[in-house]
Order: C-alpha cells, then sequence, then structure tokens
C-alpha cells in the first residue's frame, strides 16, 4: 500500500481483497475449486522475504486452486422476506 491523497490505505486494502475474492469467483465459474486462507504464513516476515516483498507490502491471501474432489454443497434456499423489507417512504 503506498500513501496517497485519493486512495486511502483502508481502500487499497479493500481492492486488493476484493481482486481476490474476485479470482475465487472466477474460479469456480470456470470449475475450478478456490480456497482462501491466510494463517501465520501469510504475517511472517521470513516468508514475505521469500516472496520478494518490498517494505511496506503485504500478504493479503494464498489462493489455493485446483480440481475439486467432489461436487459443490448446493446452498439451502431461504425466504427472502425473512431478510429484507421495504424502504420506507418520507
Amino acid at each position: 500500500m503506498q500513501d496517497h491523497v485519493k486512495y486511502p490505505k483502508s481502500e487499497q486494502l479493500l481492492a486488493a481483497g476484493c481482486a481476490a475474492h474476485g479470482i475465487l469467483l472466477a474460479a469456480y465459474a470456470q470449475g475450478i475449486g478456490a480456497v482462501w486462507r491466510t494463517g501465520e504464513l501469510a504475517y511472517s516476515a521470513h516468508v514475505a522475504k521469500g516472496l520478494g516483498l518490498a517494505e511496506g507490502e503485504e500478504v493479503i491471501a494464498f489462493l489455493y486452486l485446483g480440481t475439486p474432489q467432489k461436487e459443490p454443497r448446493v446452498a439451502e434456499k431461504v425466504d427472502l422476506a425473512e431478510f429484507v423489507s421495504a424502504w420506507p417512504k418520507g
């Protein structure tokens, strides 16, 4: 992340997270299995050095991509009326 008047570090981090999430969605759309992991290695100075990260750079995720071993589970259908309401007028 870089200091920038128009792009606060928080937005830069969120944009990187959104990009990683987009990669996961694209993988699933292509029938590729994908998992987002962080864990202690994402915060390791030794790993950062091994990856050639510069000062101020950091790992936000490790994305594992591969062939799924089984069919993805289907999410249970829910009644949206339990979670959604009309915006009040006026």
